[in-house]
C-alpha cells in the first residue's frame, strides 16, 4: 500500500538514547566523580579548579550523593531537551515537504543532499532553501525521499562548479566584499552571521560552501 505521508523523526533506539542517555550518564557520574576527584587529588599533577575538585571529593554521605544525582539528572534532561530542539523533524508528502516549521512545495525542490550531518535543499535557482540537521538518519532520508519521488542526491550535484575563494578572484567587487566579510565571520565561528552572509551572496547570484575552513564559491544555476 502506497503511503500518503511519512514522518521522519528519531528512530526508537535513537529516541531511547537521547531521552535516557544524558540522565543515565548523570547517575553514573554521581557514583564515579567523588572517587575520581580523590584519585586526582593524590596525583602529583597540578589541577585546574582545585577547590571544585576538593569539594567533589568530599561527597560521600547518602544525602550529598542524592543532591549531586538530582543536579546531574536535571542537567541531563536539559541536555536532552536541547538536543531534541536543535534537530529537525521532517514530514514528507508527495507534493510538500515540512522541515520543522518550514514548508516547501515539491515543485520548487531540485535537489536534496547531505553535507556532513546537515540536510541541504536546493530550489530551481540552485539556492539553498533550507539547511538543517534532521532527526532521522541518512539512510532513512534517502529511502523515504526516493519513495516519494524527491530528487535525493548522495552529494552536492554542483560540486564540480565550486572554486576556492581568495581575495582578488575574478568576481564582482560586491561579491568579493561579502566573501571577505564572511571569511572574517568564519574565523570568529559566528555561524548565524555566516548564514546571513550566505543568503546575501545568493541574492547576488552566487553560492558558497565551507570546506576545511575555506570558502568555495560557484555561480547559481537555473534548472
Amino acid at each position: 500500500m502506497t503511503r500518503t505521508s511519512a514522518e521522519l523523526g528519531f528512530s526508537p533506539p535513537d529516541r531511547l538514547l537521547i531521552t535516557c542517555g544524558p540522565a543515565a550518564l548523570g547517575l553514573l557520574l554521581t557514583a564515579a566523580l567523588p572517587a575520581i576527584a580523590r584519585w586526582a587529588l593524590r596525583s602529583p599533577v597540578g589541577l585546574p579548579f582545585r577547590p571544585v575538585v576538593v569539594l567533589i571529593s568530599r561527597v560521600d554521605s547518602a544525602w550529598e550523593l542524592a543532591i549531586q544525582a538530582a543536579i546531574l539528572v536535571v542537567a541531563g534532561l536539559l541536555a536532552t531537551a536541547a538536543i531534541s530542539e536543535s534537530l529537525t523533524h521532517i514530514t514528507v508528502t508527495p507534493d510538500r515537504l515540512r522541515l520543522g516549521e518550514r514548508e516547501l512545495p515539491r515543485s520548487e525542490i531540485t535537489a536534496l543532499f547531505p553535507e556532513g550531518d546537515t540536510l541541504v535543499v536546493l530550489d530551481r535557482e540552485s539556492r539553498q532553501m533550507v539547511r538543517c540537521e534532521p532527526r532521522a538518519r541518512r539512510r532513512v532520508l534517502a529511502a523515504t525521499f526516493a519513495e516519494f519521488g524527491y530528487p535525493w542526491r548522495d552529494t552536492d550535484p554542483y560540486t564540480s562548479l565550486y572554486r576556492p575563494w581568495k581575495s582578488g578572484d575574478d568576481l564582482p567587487p560586491e561579491v568579493d566584499a561579502v566573501l571577505s566579510a564572511r571569511a572574517a565571520v568564519l574565523r570568529r565561528k559566528a555561524a548565524k552571521e555566516a548564514g546571513e552572509l550566505r543568503a546575501a551572496l545568493e541574492k547576488l547570484g552566487f553560492s558558497v560552501r565551507d570546506e576545511d575552513g575555506h570558502q568555495l564559491w560557484r555561480p547559481l544555476v537555473r534548472s
